[in-house]
């Protein structure tokens, strides 16, 4: 019988200590914390939240560019993102509308739909005349990469 009673009061003690009304113990009262300024001070926060969210807006750039220098599809903020396919065959230039030169490029042969993509080998790097930092030049080759020619590709540009 004691070992019951025991038990119970055990039960009863966690129910207690677990209740809400134990969990505001020693607690100040007043608003909680994400309330604290009211209005005026929730506007700030949702500013500086829209701020920071459009700093980490496209950090991860991309296009997907046809052989004949064609832009299938993209993504920059603030873009738009645009290509020149140069007079050399399988030299692209490829602009992001904003500053890349501390970014990292990822570049590969790839289809632009869902074809099996032509083997290939491909180079990228950030702009050769330093004329502007929103470009990437990527140059595409044929399986051997000896020989330039014209591929379609996909490039990733990710910035810190």
């Amino acid at each position: 019988m004691k070992q019951g009673i025991k038990i119970i009061g055990g039960v009863l003690l966690a129910a207690a200590l677990s209740s809400p009304a134990w969990a505001k113990h020693g607690k100040p009262s007043g608003p909680p914390e994400s309330m604290a300024g009211g209005l005026p001070a929730l506007e700030d926060r949702v500013e500086a939240d829209e701020v920071l969210i459009t700093a980490l807006q496209g950090q991860s750039n991309f296009a997907v560019v046809a052989a004949d220098g064609t832009l299938v599809r993209s993504s920059s903020v603030p873009g738009p993102v645009t290509v020149e396919h140069t007079a050399a065959t399988g030299i692209y230039e490829v602009n992001f509308g904003k500053d890349v030169s501390g970014c990292a490029y990822e570049a590969t042969v790839g289809d632009t739909a869902n074809a099996v993509p032509v083997q290939g080998q491909i180079s990228v790097s950030g702009d050769v005349n330093i004329d502007s930092t929103g470009d990437v030049y990527v140059q595409t080759f044929d399986k051997t990469g000896v020989t330039p020619t014209d591929s379609p590709f996909h490039l990733t540009v990710t910035c810190p």
